[in-house]
């Protein structure tokens, strides 16, 4: 396993990932998303990676969702983040289209990174809370 990767992965898991949920639907049932959100390329590519090559996540169970404005170029941003992530737009939910923002035109957008599986989830925990105590912290 890189060591770098898995700590850089597991900060911005930490910092930009959501988090276990109730589910409203069921009573007394849990959502374990792995999901990570963000504009920076390199960020989603981290996490990508310390998935597939550190934990053997297969490309094709990770799925993506982009977020945008009006005014952009759909078609270029969905093909950025595609060789950004590697992940195939076949993989990709619908888009968000947003109304007009502060930078139309200017940015690729918000990709989200989205699985979801409880053991992955809990393991990235674990991971997680390993490294936390190392450093005299409590785990999550």
């Amino acid at each position: 396993m890189n060591e770098l990767r898995k700590t850089m992965a597991l900060i911005i898991w930490w910092c930009e990932g959501t988090k276990a949920r109730r589910d409203k639907r069921w009573k007394n049932a849990y959502l374990y998303p792995i999901e990570v959100i963000n504009s920076n390329p390199d960020i989603i590519k981290i996490f990508v990676d310390f998935l597939h090559y550190d934990l053997g996540i297969k490309l094709e169970r990770m799925k993506g969702q982009i977020q945008m404005h009006k005014s952009d170029d759909q078609e270029k941003i969905e093909a950025f983040w595609e060789s950004s992530t590697g992940i195939p737009r076949s993989q990709f939910n619908k888009t968000i289209v947003r109304s007009t923002g502060n930078k139309p035109g200017k940015n690729n957008g918000t990709f989200k990174l989205r699985m979801y599986d409880k053991s992955l989830y809990e393991r990235l925990s674990g991971l997680l809370g390993e490294d936390l105590k190392k450093i005299n912290l409590s785990g999550v």
